[in-house]
């Protein structure tokens, strides 16, 4: 089964060593990841015109996915970047990120306005002015999670 290790650096080699010994297979683009419980990642690498930048997570508007592909949206710039929807929703989820639907992530510091919507909704006016939509599915969790 394969892989992906998120941990210090200078634990790193340790644990993929006890993780190969249990017959893991170690590699990026493995749906399961092996995470450090007290690992505390702040910024994420992205990449813009062939060009490689590190995002800190405060300037993240949210993340959205489109089939194979993973978009960053930041105030200025769209940035495509190596890791799936559900590593940013781990890797950020203390410092106020929340999926709002099958294929997005948002920061709730970046949220500029929260209009209600029919059936259940919300519409988010996100502070880069994209609006996107909080779907039913995630509409409870939503609301728990930003206080309502």
């Amino acid at each position: 089964m394969k892989v992906k290790v998120i941990c210090r650096k200078e634990k790193y080699d340790i644990y993929v060593e006890m993780l190969k010994k249990g017959g893991f297979i170690i590699c990026e683009d493995a749906e399961l990841v092996f995470r450090e419980q007290d690992f505390n990642q702040d910024s994420i690498v992205g990449k813009y015109n062939n060009n490689y930048e590190i995002i800190s997570y405060q300037n993240i508007i949210f993340v959205e996915a489109f089939g194979h592909d993973v978009i960053l949206h930041s105030l200025e710039k769209e940035y495509g970047i190596k890791e799936k929807l559900f590593e940013i929703e781990g890797l950020f989820e203390a410092k106020g990120f929340i999926r709002i639907s099958k294929s997005c992530v948002v920061n709730k510091h970046q949220i500029k306005e929260i209009r209600p919507a029919f059936n259940t909704k919300f519409e988010l006016i996100m502070k880069n002015g994209k609006k996107l939509e909080v779907t039913r599915s995630y509409f409870n969790k939503f609301k728990e999670f930003i206080g309502f």
